[in-house]
């Protein structure tokens, strides 16, 4: 077996799961991984940033991305900006992995 790749700066390993800085775009055309920007993972959103929409909307997106139910993805921090993080509860190898993979190179 071969060492792990390195994490992209924007994500974060604990022993819980893994923590993801997010520079979110809302009201775009659809939520999907626009790539990174300035050491953030760049995630246009469809909802508007009205009521908590895209908030919802964003953890809702990463955590399917990761593979994981929606209740695992909450905000941790930057609930009222465009930059955030994101805390995902599962297994840190495997979320770290599909995230990666939706970023691209």
């Amino acid at each position: 077996m071969g060492a792990r790749a390195p994490d992209p700066e924007w994500l974060t390993r604990s022993q819980r799961g893994v923590t993801v800085e997010v520079k979110a775009v809302p009201r775009a055309r659809a939520t999907a991984v626009a790539g990174v920007h300035a050491g953030a993972l760049r995630v246009q959103i469809a909802a508007p940033p009205h009521k908590g929409q895209s908030n919802a909307a964003l953890c809702a997106f990463l955590a399917e991305a990761a593979g994981c139910r929606k209740s695992a993805a909450r905000m941790r921090r930057g609930s009222g900006g465009s930059r955030k993080l994101v805390e995902i509860d599962g297994d840190p190898d495997v979320i770290a992995a599909r995230l990666a993979a939706i970023a691209g190179p």
